[in-house]
């Protein structure tokens, strides 16, 4: 009963400390240059200032674009609905939450930390399966106008 007791303790420890560790984990930051331009910022501010509002699905904040590139935070509350970007190469980092990304017939599950690559032309959409919205960092080349998303028919 004694070796169990302490088996738990230690469980609960290494438990405890992970998510101590993790919790104290830095807010991402995004040092961005468009020529001249330098701007610095960090994911906590830029989600406080620019919050997905209650009853909204997506909410798009560009950090910055210049003439072949763009970065945005995007954030996901439920899901996107099937599109394609004609024009656009798209790379996305997850930054918080998880889900999966349908992309043409292909279900790739993603949690913080994962890359992926979507070239033009392709359908695909997020659908997010974390209890807070989802947040990635969305590079586009060329640089995005937010014109170039058409909503096509599930593959």
């Amino acid at each position: 009963m004694a070796l169990r007791s302490k088996n738990v303790w230690i469980s609960a420890s290494f438990f405890a400390l992970a998510f101590i560790i993790l919790s104290c984990a830095p807010t991402p930051r995004f040092y961005l240059q468009y020529g001249s331009q330098f701007t610095q910022s960090d994911l906590d501010r830029i989600l406080a200032e620019d919050p997905l509002p209650a009853g909204e699905n997506i909410k798009v904040v560009t950090l910055g674009k210049g003439e072949e590139i763009s970065h945005h935070v995007v954030q996901i509350r439920d899901r996107e609905i099937p599109h394609i970007h004609k024009t656009h190469d798209l790379t996305v980092l997850v930054l918080r939450g998880k889900g999966y990304l349908m992309l043409e017939q292909k279900r790739i599950d993603l949690m913080v930390g994962d890359v992926l690559f979507i070239p033009r032309s392709v359908v695909h959409y997020f659908v997010n399966t974390f209890s807070e919205p989802s947040v990635a960092l969305a590079i586009f080349s060329p640089s995005f106008d937010g014109k170039d998303t058409l909503p096509v028919e599930k593959p």
